[in-house]
Formats: C-alpha cells, structure tokens, sequence
C-alpha cells in the first residue's frame, strides 16, 4: 500500500510549476489523503475521474435550483470537491504508474463536464434571482466557446505532441488559475453564501469574454500555424 509520502513524492517538479496557486495553496495538499485514502479502497483513477464528473453534475443541478440557499450551498460545495477529486485521480495515476491516454480522457471528459456545470449553475443563479433570460443565452455561449477551445487544442496537440503546452504557456497559466482548478469554485461558493449577486455577475462575464475572446484567438492562432505548415 502507498504512503501519503509516496504519493506526495510522485508529483514532479513541472507539474507544480503548472498547476495554478489555488492547487498549490489548497487543493493539493488536502488531495493527498484523500487519494491514499481513496487507494486504500482500491479504487482505480480513472474511476475517481467518472465519480468526480458526477458530483459536478450533482452540483449543477443543486446550483441551478430556484431560491434554496441551502441546497444551492450543497452545490456549490461539490463543486469544489470535484475540484479536489480532479487532482486526487492524478495523484493516483502517477503513484500507482497507471497513467495513460484512457485516463488523460477521462479526467479531459470530467473537466469538460464540470465547466458546463458551473457555467450553466451560475447563469441559473442569477436568472432566478433577476429573471433575466438572456443570462442563460450568455453561460450557453460561454460553455459552447470553451469546449470549442479545447476541442481546437487538443486536435493541435495530437499533431504537434507536448510542444503544444510552450506555446500556449501564458494562455494555460491564466486559464489554470480562473478555471475549475483556479480561483472559480472557491469565488462561486463565497458570492453564493453572502449573495453577492454583483460578484456573480461578474463571474458569467469575465468567464464570457474570456472564453469568448480566446477562443477566437485560439482559433485564429492555430489558423494561422495550419496556413502555414500546408
């Protein structure tokens, strides 16, 4: 059995350097009794990826509930557990040496899952407390252009192989550290619990032009690149 000191010991020096403040002032040290625990269950980490993907929905759908602060709260709260689950099945994979493409595809589809699920939870936020429909057009519009991004990298990527993530190091480092694994869970939960609706606001808008513009950057950026290597 693995010890919470092999465990630690198995994440490498570059992957602390990519992971964003919030998995490194929090989310990683709290993963890693969770995964030794989780081993000792003998859970596999590709199904950490799929319960994981699962509690995001679950806390989609408490977020998305009409004026029920505490089940909404419950939500928002599995949110940020499947954030800690997202570093918990690579802790696993990297101890255990059972990395592989089938596990990087879980954790991609558990990630994809999960920023539709805070993007629609917060636009259903904020339409039941303003009635405000075309909030729900904006999160839509919003998940659309982030899968999309994705969808462009990772296709970029299989061309291209690991050199992909040097040449869009400054676009991931922000990415990292406003996403699901950034600053986002944590900021939902606090505006939910003082509801703040300015501040969720505020979210749905800056998550909107920030994957809104990237993905058209992205798009035009990796254009360019197939342009040119034709």
């Amino acid at each position: 059995m693995y010890s919470i000191k092999e465990i630690i010991a198995s994440l490498p020096l570059e992957k602390r350097k990519l992971d964003s403040l919030w998995i490194n002032i929090f989310l990683r040290p709290v993963s890693f009794p969770v995964s030794w625990l989780l081993l000792r269950f003998r859970l596999a980490p590709s199904a950490v990826s799929y319960i994981a993907a699962l509690v995001c929905i679950a806390g989609g759908i408490l977020f998305s509930l009409p004026n029920d602060f505490y089940l909404i709260g419950i939500g928002a709260i599995l949110f940020n557990v499947f954030a800690i689950l997202d570093c918990v099945d690579g802790n696993m994979a990297r101890v255990t040496g059972k990395a592989g493409p089938w596990g990087g595809w879980a954790d991609a589809v558990s990630g994809f899952i999960a920023y539709t699920s805070v993007f629609f939870g917060t636009g259903m936020w904020v339409f039941w407390k303003t009635d405000y429909w075309p909030v729900l057009v904006i999160v839509g519009l919003t998940s659309s252009a982030n899968l999309l991004t994705r969808v462009a990298y990772q296709m970029y990527k299989n061309i291209v192989g690991e050199s992909a993530h040097s040449s869009v190091s400054f676009e991931r480092m922000l990415a990292n550290n406003t996403g699901i694994t950034g600053f986002l869970m944590p900021i939902v939960l606090v505006f939910h619990y003082i509801d703040f609706l300015p501040g969720m606001w505020g979210v749905i808008w800056f998550n909107a032009a920030f994957y809104g513009l990237g993905c058209a950057a992205a798009l035009l950026k990796l254009g360019i690149k197939a342009v040119k290597s034709s």
